[in-house]
């Protein structure tokens, strides 16, 4: 792919974005297989739900472009997929699996933050103004999902904390 204007960054960019949801649905199916026990499943089945939706508002802004997304890895979501099965070949409790579940889903929503800003900013800079309005929709449910999470991390820790 040629990146011969920002256009072809912005696309290029969304459709590495496109592959993170992905594998961050994927990752998700990964953690739910090993906490379905928890408290949290409900939680994550409802964030895969939401990385669906958010997958079908990336495929709309690829349409409004006249473009369908390229192979574009997301290799920071391969590092976070790769470190997640280390941890879960350790053979983890389910009091551990449940707090490292809950602070790879907190970085995953700040990635998610941080990438969805990026694809905004320049979505507006170009006049995209829907794509940009569907952007950010996705980007408000990455900051709802990270503020879930960062309270969920306090409530596990207040926990552990009590039980040492």
């Amino acid at each position: 792919m040629p990146m011969d204007n920002p256009a072809d960054l912005f696309l290029y960019e969304l459709s590495g974005m496109y592959d993170a949801e992905h594998k961050s649905n994927q990752m998700i199916g990964e953690i739910l297989g090993r906490t379905e026990q928890s408290p949290l499943a409900q939680i994550l089945r409802a964030q895969q739900q939401q990385g669906q939706q958010k997958i079908q508002n990336l495929e709309t802004c690829f349409a409004m472009m006249e473009s369908e997304p390229d192979d574009v890895p997301c290799m920071a979501m391969d590092g976070m997929r790769a470190e997640f099965q280390a941890f879960a070949q350790q053979s983890p409790s389910m009091e551990a699996m449940e707090i490292y579940t809950v602070d790879a889903e907190t970085r995953l929503a700040h990635m998610g933050i941080a990438m969805y800003q990026g694809l905004i900013d320049k979505a507006l800079l170009m006049g995209e103004l829907q794509c940009a309005q569907i952007l950010r929709t996705n980007l408000v449910q990455k900051q709802e999902n990270a503020g879930t999470f960062e309270r969920i991390s306090h409530e596990l820790g207040q926990r552990v904390a009590m039980n040492v």
